[in-house]
């Protein structure tokens, strides 16, 4: 036999180990919440004042510290600020009650309006009549002087006049035939006659050609009307851009405001240095200064043009106001809604903070039970929307992994009555935090209170390290939770996701109505939660930061059930690529009288590497080296019977080793709580011989964990591990092969 023969027939290979795998896990999730507050709400309409005796108002007007009212007799009244004699009883005192008009003789009122300091009505003969400051001009009798009194405007001949509007300083009316009067105060054009000089009796708006209004409103400085086709009109002060004409020019003559297509507007109303008006479809439209956020478009910048209020869903407007720095408008069913500056409590809504947007009136006094009534998981997106739904609307959710982040979409439903009318919970009256708690018990309301803890930036269950910014606001999407039987609609609230354990306490940036659900969406993290358990969440009263509400009741939790984990094992190459059943050669041999040592590389650094990866554990695993057939096995000729020891006592029996000299471990990745993996904890084995009679007798300790959270999802590669083996003499040649395993197990 020649030698390269022998060398080909005395090969000895030692065949690829079989990877066995162990893993199991679970969680589970709930989400709760619950609050009360509340406020009343007058509607417009007919009402009662208590004084000496009791009156029936029809109308009413207030501005400047004081209000007037008509009685439906025609008898006007007024109470409050009285230093230029603006409530008309002949006197400059003020009144804290309802005190009676001075009406000229005969004479009986069918509309009254208030500026800052004057007062004026129309009889129900079109004649007006004016009282209070007349500095300007603005009583219309041809002086300046004041009036403690009723004084008979100097009517244009054969004029009789509609309706009356009274500004700061000046005063406007229409005819019955739509002609535009004003007269007092001039400057910037608010007379509309194309001039800027003050009048003391009224005189012609130069109206546009062919058109005739049919409404007209005056405030501070400038002055709006509307045509009977509903398109706009305005002149006077425009610096804010309140003329609605893309201008912020003054203009002494009416300018047509650029009307949104296909629009025509019912109503008008103007503030200090904005203007406001509804469309025939009740949407309502705003533009000029946009400070405080009285335009309700959701933003503080000034417009020169009208741009959309951002009205409530499913609401709309049948009248609308504006005051000097906010503005409020009322539904069909008697609702009110404000918007713009609140730092007085003018918004109505039990707050002073301003609005951007419209806001319902609060009705005081009222308690609004608010009860968690939905819950839905999605899976983790980096966008404001979540990923795919996890579950069904209120349903039990699987986690995917280990480690996921995720989302859930929770509602709060106020009071739980559709019909109830106006209770609100104003913005920022929930002050909330998330909790979560293992599920002890059969249902997540059966939790002990004091399982519940904390959601925080590094808890087990944490708001997860990245996705959508905090407090960034939500809309509706396809797959939003099912809306709960008691409630008419979904307020969408923010994200929460907050980046220090400073900032857990979340709030409602946007009112919630009698009969809506407020929605959020928690963006969370497995961080270490228990394996294939379930787990419920819950919102409550964040007591620490005074809340101005608190949860009634949970109806339903969002729960969720971790995944199992796992504690894996292959052999993979520098790509990641896993290495199927690899076969281990060892250096050929050749046979002779004494027995031989021969050696190969069980693993490499770089295409036979070992790699555990562990999800499942942090209590520590090891990596165990055995022979497939267990302590009995032999090394088997193939093609023949015969066989030798790997496990022998010495080297006439043969016998394996395994060496660490040149081996090396190495850590991938980050873990499931985002740090780097270190190799921190992680040990190789020491080297040792498979003997029989032994703890190694068939098993032989290749690398082991001590344990540590900080390793859960974390990737350790062992490298260069090399196996000698002790050949007995006179082994008949061939190739001998021995099939092993190796397993990882968690401690």
């Amino acid at each position: 036999m020649n030698k390269n023969q022998r060398l080909m027939i005395n090969q000895r290979r030692f065949a690829g180990p079989r990877l066995v795998l162990f893993a199991s896990f679970m969680i589970c999730v709930v989400v709760g919440i619950f609050f009360t507050v509340g406020n009343l709400l007058t509607r417009q309409g007919s009402a009662t004042v208590m004084g000496d005796m009791e009156w029936s108002f029809s109308q009413f007007t207030s501005n400047g510290g004081y209000t007037c009212a008509l009685t439906t007799t025609g008898q006007a009244y007024c109470w409050g600020l009285n230093n230029q004699g603006q409530l008309g009883n002949n006197s400059t005192t003020n009144s804290r009650i309802p005190v009676a008009v001075q009406m000229p003789a005969g004479v009986s009122f069918q509309s009254i309006t208030a500026g800052s300091l004057h007062t004026c009505a129309l009889t129900t003969e079109g004649k007006a009549y004016c009282w209070g400051y007349g500095g300007s001009g603005q009583l219309g009798n041809n002086s300046t002087t004041a009036s403690r009194i009723p004084v008979a405007v100097q009517m244009p001949a054969g004029v009789s006049f509609q309706s009356i509007t009274a500004g700061s300083l000046h005063t406007c009316a229409l005819t019955t035939t739509g002609q535009a009067y004003c007269w007092g105060q001039g400057s910037s054009g608010r007379l509309g006659n194309n001039s800027t000089t003050d009048s003391r009796f009224p005189v012609a708006v130069q109206m546009p050609a062919g058109v005739s209004f049919q409404s007209i409103t005056a405030n501070n400085v400038h002055t709006c009307a509307l045509t009977t086709e509903g398109k706009a009109y305005c002149w006077g002060y425009g610096g804010s851009g309140q003329l609605g004409n893309n201008s912020t020019t003054a203009s002494r003559i009416p300018v047509a405001v650029q009307m949104p297509a296909g629009v025509s507007f019912q109503s008008i109303a103007v503030g200090y240095y904005h203007t406001c008006a509804l469309t025939t479809t009740g949407q309502a439209y705003c533009w000029g200064q946009g400070s405080s956020g009285r335009l309700g478009n959701n933003s503080t910048t000034d417009s020169r043009i009208p741009v959309a209020v951002q009205m409530p869903a499913g609401v709309s407007f049948q009248s609308i106001t504006a005051g000097s720095l906010h503005t409020c408008a009322l539904t069909a069913e008697g609702k009110a809604y404000c918007w713009g500056q609140g730092s007085s409590g003018q918004l109505g809504n039990n707050s002073t903070t301003d609005s951007s947007i419209p806001l319902a009136v609060s009705s005081v006094g009222v308690n609004v039970p608010v009860e968690q009534s939905a819950s839905r998981l999605y899976k983790w997106n980096n966008a404001v929307q979540p990923g795919t739904p996890l579950a069904a609307t209120n349903a039990v959710a699987t986690l995917p992994e280990v480690g996921s982040s995720f989302r859930i979409r929770v509602g709060l439903t106020a009071d739980g009555n559709k019909t109830l009318q106006n209770t609100t919970v104003p913005p920022g009256n929930m002050k909330l935090r998330a909790q979560y708690a293992k599920k002890t018990a059969a249902s997540c309301s059966a939790v002990p209170s004091g399982d519940w803890q904390n959601i925080t930036t590094n808890s087990s269950l944490r708001y997860a390290a990245t996705g959508p910014a905090h407090q960034t606001a939500i809309s509706a999407i396809s797959d939003n939770p099912v809306l709960p039987t008691n409630s008419h609609n979904y307020v969408h609230q923010s994200i929460v996701r907050p980046t220090t354990d400073s900032s857990l306490t979340f709030t409602n940036y946007q009112g919630i109505e009698s009969g809506q659900t407020g929605l959020w969406d928690l963006v969370l993290a497995d961080n270490g939660l228990e394996q294939n358990t379930s787990y419920c969440v819950r919102v409550v009263t964040d007591t620490t930061a005074a809340p101005g509400s608190s949860i009634d009741s949970y109806t339903t939790y969002p729960e969720f059930k971790t995944a199992p984990g796992s504690l894996d094992i292959r052999f993979r190459d520098n790509a990641g690529t896993t290495v199927a059943n690899p076969v281990t050669n060892f250096d050929n041999s050749i046979i002779g009288s004494s027995s031989v040592i021969t050696s190969a590389l069980l693993s490499n650094s770089s295409s036979k590497q070992i790699e555990v990866t562990n999800t499942q554990t942090s209590s520590g695993w090891s990596v165990v080296l055995s022979a497939s057939d267990g302590v009995t096995a032999k090394w088997k000729r193939t093609g023949g019977t015969e066989s030798y020891m790997f496990n022998g006592t010495n080297g006439d029996q043969g016998f394996l080793s395994v060496n660490f000299g040149t081996s090396s471990v190495l850590a991938s990745g980050n873990s499931l709580s985002g740090s780097t993996c270190q190799t921190s904890g992680i040990s190789k084995g020491v080297d040792s011989q498979f003997k029989v009679g032994t703890a190694t007798a068939n098993g032989v300790t290749l690398m082991s964990s001590s344990g540590s959270t900080g390793q859960l999802g974390c990737a350790f590669l062992l490298q260069n591990v090399r196996l000698n083996q002790t050949i007995p003499a006179y082994q008949k040649p061939g190739t001998y092969e021995l099939p092993m395993t190796l397993t990882v197990t968690a401690q």
